[in-house]
């Protein structure tokens, strides 16, 4: 590792990133990686705590709903914001060491016409990047998973000319196997127990415009529970 990718890796991790992975994607479409051929993923995880709460409280999203709309502590959207400042400070952090970078916040992809609001994806999903890291699979919840967090976590993303050393890896097969937890425990009724590989797309697994954004996907993912509990102190 050089000492940049060094710099970058302490930044990060005292920031509160749980994992960090500098990737190549110069063999991405043009529009995909706005012509520069690295990206850094990484990733804050949410707490165990956060996870049993939501584990125990039936329906916690529609609670804070009906509460006003109560979710100014909500670790996961503090968390997602946590993540897309970080990526904007990163991106800043590169540009005056006199090279290129590009934040993926949530903000600078709706400033720069990166999110498209009618099929709700952006040009280069946090995903993407995150798979050909290698540290882990896409669910059949559609979302990112790694062997430590489950789904328990929120990724940044940065796109560089920046000279760091860079890995690629081929996306995982999922490790889902026969396990339809996500699925059935959806209201409504919007995962199609698909599993993921190359050839699928994102809307063979899941109907995005008919999710709630519930996290019950999330939270109950067997992958996420084994983190909480590997992490919840035994009473």
């Amino acid at each position: 590792m050089n000492d940049l990718n060094q710099e970058i890796e302490n930044r990060l991790k005292n920031q509160g990133a749980a994992w960090i992975h500098f990737v190549s994607i110069s063999h991405l479409d043009k529009r995909q990686n706005r012509q520069l051929p690295n990206a850094i993923i990484f990733a804050l995880p949410l707490t165990a705590a956060y996870i049993k709460e939501v584990s125990d409280t039936p329906n916690y999203v529609q609670a804070r709903v009906e509460d006003n709309f109560n979710f100014a502590d909500d670790d996961y959207l503090q968390t997602e914001h946590k993540a897309g400042e970080i990526a904007d400070q990163l991106a800043r952090f590169i540009n005056e060491k006199g090279y290129k970078a590009i934040s993926q916040s949530d903000e600078a992809l709706l400033a720069d016409n990166m999110f498209n609001f009618e099929t709700k994806e952006s040009v280069l999903p946090h995903k993407t990047i995150a798979l050909l890291s290698g540290a882990g699979w896409i669910g059949k919840n559609n979302l990112f998973i790694t062997p430590e967090y489950g789904a328990a976590q929120c990724l940044g993303s940065v796109l560089t000319d920046a000279p760091v050393e860079t890995e690629l890896h081929a996306p995982q097969s999922p490790k889902c196997g026969n396990c339809n937890t996500c699925a059935g425990i959806c209201d409504k009724q919007v995962l199609k127990k698909k599993t993921w590989h190359t050839t699928v797309t994102r809307d063979e697994i899941v109907d995005v415009h008919g999710c709630s954004t519930c996290l019950k996907c999330l939270i109950h993912c067997p992958h996420t529970q084994t983190y909480m509990k590997r992490n919840i102190p035994k009473k």
